[in-house]
């Protein structure tokens, strides 16, 4: 056994790991056995429950109707993946700016500010 463990880089373990927790995989995931489950009652129902639905075998066609969302929601998150759509919004290495909210001005201005000439201006304002 090795003792050396091998660890991806920060980036790749942070991907997988959006990957995992993706909603659109678990949705997916629940719907596929849900559908799994009435595909399977509707297969099996007998004339008594079909009569109790008015002729209608409601299990089968919900359960593939459940099988046709779970199939978009996973096809969806695999063509996808939440890695590649967070990447395109991440701004570059070091920049802090946040796009799309306004700067904010007065004391709160030196909180967030890094500048010393900042924090002055702002400590003689609250004098």
């Amino acid at each position: 056994m090795s003792d050396r463990i091998e660890e991806a880089p920060t980036g790749e373990r942070a991907r997988r790991a959006a990957n995992l927790f993706d909603l659109r995989r678990l949705i997916g995931g629940l719907f596929l056995i849900y559908g799994v489950i009435l595909l399977i009652l509707g297969i099996g129902a007998s004339d008594a429950d079909i009569d109790k639905a008015a002729g209608w075998n409601l299990n089968l066609w919900t359960g593939v109707a459940m099988l046709v969302v779970a199939a978009i929601f996973l096809v969806w998150a695999f063509t996808r993946p939440l890695a590649d759509e967070l990447g395109e919004d991440e701004p570059p290495e070091g920049d802090r700016t946040v796009r799309g909210a306004h700067a904010p001005t007065g004391p709160d201005a030196a909180a967030l500010g890094g500048s010393e000439t900042t924090r002055r201006r702002a400590r003689r304002n609250r004098d």
